[in-house]
């Protein structure tokens, strides 16, 4: 009976665990371990009370020494049972460690196991007093100074960071990592010469630890030291010789392929020369060129003198580049130029909700909630490692604001040109902030997303405004020509169209982009006639008799679960037939960014274990919708592709593959309202974050290189591998 009530806990029946423990210490009263695990077992449905009942039950009656141990066998079962816990379901672990710290609030590794479990949730505040209640119960707990380091590092508190490095360091004087991350935060608040010390003593201790030499060489590069620097960059990458061959291999292919552009930002040419010689002009061009196309001008045109000193005939093609810099700079310009007309003034004030706009203004009626607020209840990602990565710590659920639409009589809409930034602007030219987006796309919630701080707010003049006779429906989002942003934030917009009770035919224009395949497939679909359509290329600032604005599903790159279930209701339901494929690897071959270096080699590890290579560029949705419908697995890198997970069935397991400067959680978020079993695997960069940036100046867009020892890791932790 107790094993049959050890697996019900196991598997979280609480209810069934309780009957039988209660079953358990009727049939053996003097067996305690009977009494502290029926107490868990209503701990963990909630019951608090009924848990401490149980216990106090148990002990009431016995003799001091008696109560000591008896009080340590609890303590030792729920510590067990709250580690067990901790990285998969936090907010279980939170609450068991908060009863162990109420049976003895005398214990460091429960205050420090607590602030581990409210970290993952995204509770850096608590989690920082609950660690410095464990150092302050034990001073040389090295690990409660660390983690706390980790936070303040994490959260940009560089000067809270630093003291807590130090004082882990003096603990654990030979913490190779500590010295570096110390580095890494005084490099963040321009302190070189502090950086450069604890990257050498990180080096010092780990000579061949080649982030400290990546990173070490990037500092000196800002100090001018460029002969220091390059070799620092040499010794970093001879640590690392398969990643800098991988990436050689990679940029000559491109090359070949007739990307030269691409081919010169990967900046093979930089990599090679680092492993034949040190003193090369070609090194510093080539070097110069990555530092400008990351913006970084001064340490550019300061490589671009080295390179000049060492070989003058290399003066010319500096000379073409730089030209080619200020060429680019014009028509950017031009692209950014307004239509012909008068610019006008942005909006001074804002209201922080169209239902505000709606009341304040007597346009009640104007305003239709469709949908109520609603709830994405998250599990954190499953990954063979011991912590959960940041960009996962959200807890156990986020709030989205209700749906609704809304009609504007006069109003405008403005997106700007890089489709980034967007404004719906009431006919007070007051902002309408929940239905006027920018990028950064933060969580719901977040304090940076008040419609206070709105960047238009604080713009010179917005392009001249283009009037329309009618009703306009806008349609229109941040980067409305990406797949994942059309699928979430653009298509479920039309759904609370049909929902609003206007009807359709009323709209006389559709304010949106059409221009590429699966938006013409899907606006066809969905029954948005392309005679009523305005490109918001050609309207970027328009203002109609009626505006109709439905708001976004949740935020821009949160979705609730009613957008999925009409993707699914939509596209899933006419799917062509395709063939069935268990096991997809969706590859990101054709794509211009976030490609897989060593993907020759991924494949063919993948394809021993049952993969097949796909690319979906040429698919049409409802072939995307069928493909992804089938799988029984997905392995991924981050990207577009991975938007069809949302036609996937529930259990489907998801290996989704970032760059470790980039990890965004959209597809996590897919992932748990659809029901996917998702894991996280995170690739590799060439030594040091900031030496990294020289060959990838932007992380949002860059490549990846995949461990495939890692890659074999994660696929033995989904259970796809048993070797």
């Amino acid at each position: 009976m107790q094993e049959k009530a050890a697996e019900y806990l196991a598997q979280s029946r609480y209810s069934d665990a309780i009957d039988l423990y209660s079953q358990c210490v009727i049939a053996n009263p003097a067996e305690m371990s009977n009494y502290w695990h029926l107490g868990l077992a209503w701990l963990l449905q909630g019951e608090e009370f009924e848990a401490q009942a149980v216990w106090l039950s148990a002990i009431a009656g016995g003799t001091p020494e008696e109560v000591e141990l008896w009080a340590a066998e609890l303590l030792k079962v729920l510590s067990a049972e709250a580690n067990r816990h901790l990285h998969r379901n936090p907010q279980l672990a939170e609450r068991i460690y908060w009863q162990i710290i109420e049976l003895d609030a005398n214990q460091p590794e429960a205050y420090y196991n607590l602030g581990n479990a409210l970290s993952y949730q995204g509770n850096y505040d608590e989690a920082i007093a609950c660690w410095q209640r464990a150092i302050d119960l034990k001073p040389d707990f090295a690990e409660a100074h660390q983690n706390q380091a980790e936070v303040f590092q994490k959260l940009g508190e560089f000067e809270k960071a630093i003291p807590c490095y130090f004082k882990a360091v003096g603990i654990l004087p030979d913490w190779t990592e500590g010295y570096y991350n110390l580095g890494l935060c005084f490099y963040r608040q321009d302190k070189l010469d502090e950086a450069v010390v604890c990257f050498q003593q990180a080096i010092q201790i780990q000579p061949d630890f080649a982030p400290a030499c990546g990173d070490l060489g990037y500092a000196l590069l800002k100090q001018g030291k460029l002969d220091e620097a390059v070799a620092c960059f040499r010794k970093a990458i001879q640590i690392q010789p398969i990643f800098a061959q991988a990436y050689c291999q990679w940029s000559d292919t491109l090359a070949k392929q007739g990307k030269s552009k691409e081919a010169i930002l990967s900046n093979a040419g930089f990599l090679k020369t680092l492993h034949s010689q040190v003193e090369s002009a070609e090194l510093y061009y080539y070097l110069g060129k990555a530092l400008a196309a990351g913006s970084q001008f001064s340490e550019a045109s300061a490589c671009f003198q080295k390179a000049r000193e060492i070989n003058p005939d290399l003066a010319s093609a500096i000379s073409d580049f730089i030209a080619s810099l200020h060429r680019q700079g014009e028509r950017d310009e031009t692209a950014a130029g307004f239509p012909e007309g008068v610019p006008v003034d942005p909006p001074q004030d804002f209201y922080e909700s169209t239902r505000d706009w709606a009341v304040a203004s007597n346009f009640a009626d104007n305003y239709t909630t469709i949908y109520p607020e609603n709830t994405i209840h998250l599990t954190p990602p499953i990954t063979p490692d011991s912590t959960i990565n940041f960009s996962f710590r959200f807890g156990e659920q986020v709030e989205l604001p209700a749906a609704f639409v809304a009609l504007v009589p006069d109003g405008r809409y403005w997106l700007d040109a890089t489709q980034t930034a967007s404004a719906t602007i009431a006919p007070d030219n007051k902002l309408l902030g929940d239905v006027s987006p920018e990028f950064p796309a933060l969580s719901p919630g977040h304090p940076d997303k008040h419609p206070s701080k709105h960047s238009i707010l604080f713009s010179g003049k917005l392009p001249p405004v283009q009037s329309v006779d009618g009703t306009v429906a806008v349609l229109s989002g941040l980067l409305n020509d990406v797949y994942f942003h059309w699928m979430f934030d653009i298509l479920p917009r039309i759904d609370l169209l049909r929902q609003s009770g206007i009807e359709m035919e009323t709209a006389d224009k559709f304010l949106i982009s059409s221009r590429l395949p699966f938006q013409k497939e899907t606006l066809n679909a969905l029954g948005i006639p392309e005679s009523k359509i305005l490109e918001t290329s050609q309207f970027p600032h328009l203002k109609a008799t009626k505006l109709i604005v439905p708001s976004f599903p949740g935020t821009i790159a949160w979705m609730p679960k009613w957008a999925c279930d009409f993707l699914r209701r939509e596209f899933l339901k006419d799917s062509e037939a395709t063939e069935t494929i268990e096991r997809i690897y969706i590859s990101r071959a054709l794509a211009e960014n976030r490609r897989v270096i060593n993907e020759d080699e991924v494949i063919s590890l993948l394809s021993k274990f049952g993969f097949r290579s796909v690319t979906l560029e040429s698919m049409s949705v409802a072939q995307q919708a069928s493909l992804l419908g089938n799988a029984k697995i997905v392995v991924a890198p981050h990207g577009g592709g991975l938007t069809n997970l949302v036609f996937c069935q529930p259990g489907t397991k998801v290996i989704e593959i970032f760059s470790p400067n980039y990890v965004y959680p959209c597809y996590w978020l897919v992932s748990n309202i659809v029901g996917l079993e998702y894991y996280c695997a995170v690739g590799e960069t060439l030594a040091g974050g900031n030496f990294h940036k020289i060959i990838c100046p932007s992380p949002r867009i860059e490549d990846i290189f995949v461990s495939v020892d890692e890659l074999l890791k994660i696929l033995k932790c989904a259970g796809l591998v048993y070797i």
